[in-house]
């Protein structure tokens, strides 16, 4: 059997080539969609499902790889980030009172169900003190309104 070596390189040529353009497409699709600008959103005007899904962007926006768990049974954790070596269960909170530390507590709680070794609240308000003190002593990242607003204006 002969193998006509101007075939092989011709064939090798033409796959080297698709992969190249395959990549280009990939890479100038990857970074539109990150550059895109968020549409300008009065979160506070969300409903939860919808302030859920604007978070998951946010994050996603951010560098974070986001999952939804889903609703029933979600045991108080709304998403999983992960980034890195850090992988976070995060509870998604839009109230227009300060939080309490029930958010909290759902989300430390739920964070070794969802095999994580993080946990995050985001709300679109602020945290009551107990949330706080909760949070301190076990290493839940709190993400509210302000710091909100600064991710945001970063990815402006």
């Amino acid at each position: 059997m002969n193998i006509d070596p101007l075939g092989v390189i011709l064939a090798v040529s033409a796959g080297l080539l698709f992969l190249a353009f395959y990549f280009l497409l990939l890479n100038r699709w990857l970074r539109a969609r990150q550059l895109a600008p968020l549409p300008q959103i009065n979160f506070d005007q969300l409903d939860g499902p919808a302030f859920e899904k604007f978070v998951a962007e946010v994050l996603t926006r951010r560098g974070y790889r986001v999952q939804h768990t889903g609703k029933a049974g979600d045991l108080g954790v709304d998403l999983i980030a992960a980034k890195g070596a850090s992988r976070f269960a995060v509870q998604v909170k839009r109230q227009a009172q300060p939080v309490s530390r029930h958010a909290v507590s759902d989300a430390v709680a739920g964070k070794a169900y969802y095999r994580c070794n993080a946990a995050m609240v985001v709300t679109n308000n602020i945290f009551s003190q107990g949330a706080h003190e909760l949070a301190r002593s076990n290493g839940c990242q709190l993400v509210d309104r302000k710091l909100l607003l600064e991710w945001l204006e970063k990815l402006s």
